[in-house]
């Protein structure tokens, strides 16, 4: 089985979230054939990229051949919401939306909500897929998916 990881990876914290992400991947599913465009060869050099319609082909060709689709929706990055809407449109198997800001939790709780998720992307995840608080979840939702 294929998986693609999707998340925002323009500074040091997300590059090194999603480096992490493929690193626990490997380790708790090492049957699994995982993409992580953080990873990919052109990502090494932010300045030697190739064209944005290399990026495109690459990274759409990946998602629309992978069967576990796993995205880190909380920077509410468009590149990511690209992905998302192309795993949806490729029926892809498991699709699992991930927001981790931690206001997320709690933003009901007060008079004035602290924070909200766009209803229309997290209507799409809980359509065809799971939602989760963490990339933790995420593991354990495939684990209990028997992946």
């Amino acid at each position: 089985m294929k998986v693609y990881i999707a998340g925002s990876l323009f500074n040091e914290a997300e590059n090194a979230q999603r480096k992490k992400e493929g690193k626990l991947m490997k380790e708790m599913f090492p049957h699994l054939d995982i993409f992580n465009p953080v990873d990919q060869p052109f990502n090494e050099n932010k300045q030697s990229l190739p064209t944005p319609i290399e990026i495109y082909e690459a990274d759409t060709k990946a998602v629309e051949e992978c069967d576990i689709f796993i995205a880190d929706l909380t920077n509410e990055d468009a590149g990511v919401m690209v992905e998302l809407g192309i795993a949806i449109k490729s029926n892809t198997k498991i699709i699992i939306g991930m927001n981790s800001d931690i206001r997320l939790m709690s933003a009901n709780q007060y008079e004035i909500p602290t924070y909200g998720m766009n209803h229309y992307v997290l209507g799409a995840i809980l359509k065809h897929g799971y939602f989760v608080h963490s990339f933790s979840e995420a593991m354990s939702k495939l684990k209990e998916l028997g992946i």
